[in-house]
């Protein structure tokens, strides 16, 4: 019996500041059956983070008012729910940030442009250790 369709869908956070990528990402994961709810900046992300208690949070590193570090360490610092996982995107050209991100309390991390196979495994993945 498939125990996905007799629960509630997990529920996803996108922080995103492109708007092309994110309603992207969003329809990808909607469609693998999650519940997403997206923001376009870090102020807006910490706010739904709060009222949306998601399961994963996929964090953009570069937002317009702060960086997807800075949201993770404040995440990670004030909860409500500090062990929320937490998958930082980069772009192949800042793999070094991949250290400082996973520094400031990530999970794990994505390299744009990804592969939505592995998007999808990584956000299962994060998931199936959170639970």
């Amino acid at each position: 019996m498939d125990t996905m369709k007799n629960s509630k869908p997990k529920k996803v956070l996108v922080v995103e500041d492109e708007a092309d990528f994110r309603d992207m990402l969003t329809q990808i994961l909607e469609r693998a059956g999650y519940a997403v709810s997206a923001a376009p900046n870090g102020e807006e992300g910490l706010a739904l983070y709060r009222t949306a208690a998601p399961d994963v949070v996929i964090l953009d590193v570069h937002l317009p008012d702060m960086s997807g570090f800075e949201i993770c360490r404040q995440i990670r610092l004030q909860g409500p729910r500090p062990q929320t996982p937490i998958l930082m995107c980069t772009v192949r050209s800042e793999v070094s940030g991949v250290a400082e991100g996973l520094g400031s309390g990530a999970t794990d991390y994505v390299l744009k442009p990804f592969q939505v196979s592995d998007m999808l495994e990584r956000v299962r993945r994060v998931l199936q250790q959170a639970s």
